[in-house]
């Protein structure tokens, strides 16, 4: 027989060994992906610029998102500063006309108590000089009214406007 494959012992065995050279040796051993990156001293030296280029490319990219994110944001709080000036204008304008609506109304009612007052002090006189005529007691009467449900229309205007101005 070949000696390769078998090896001459003392000893009376059924087994035989395993070749010394096989497939075996020419195999080479798997590592973790660390020691496929630093491998020890033992093993052939890799070269360290495909190390430090695929490095480099990771801080590029990791670089690169962080600078699109930022500029990202800073875009999106630009238009959202930009919308808040906008609508705080919009405000501002629609509490100016608010509050000269409430000055209108106001001076309207203002203008309705005095005249009231004039007819109410005119109706005492001419009470007391025509003594009890009754087309003129109803015809004041009627006026009287009016100027008291114009008064009462302005008030509720009135009560409008001050709670739109409260909300804005």
């Amino acid at each position: 027989m070949n000696d390769k494959y078998m090896g001459t012992s003392s000893t009376s065995s059924t087994t035989l060994p395993l070749p010394a050279k096989g497939k075996q040796a020419g195999r080479r051993k798997r590592g973790s992906l660390l020691q496929a990156l630093f491998p020890s001293r033992t093993e052939g030296k890799r070269p360290l610029l495909p190390i430090a280029l695929a490095v480099l490319v990771w801080v590029g990219l990791a670089y690169a998102g962080y600078a699109f994110a930022a500029h990202t944001l800073d875009k999106q709080q630009q238009f959202v500063n930009l919308r808040i000036n906008q609508i705080q204008e919009e405000n501002q304008k629609q509490m100016q006309a608010l509050g000269e609506q409430l000055v209108t109304v106001q001076d309207e009612m203002k203008a309705v108590q005095a005249g009231l007052g004039n007819l109410e002090e005119d109706l005492q006189l001419t009470g007391e000089t025509i003594g009890g005529t009754n087309k003129t007691k109803e015809a004041l009467q009627d006026r009287i009214d009016q100027l008291n449900k114009q008064l009462v229309d302005l008030k509720a205007s009135l009560k409008k406007l001050e709670d739109a101005a409260r909300a804005w």
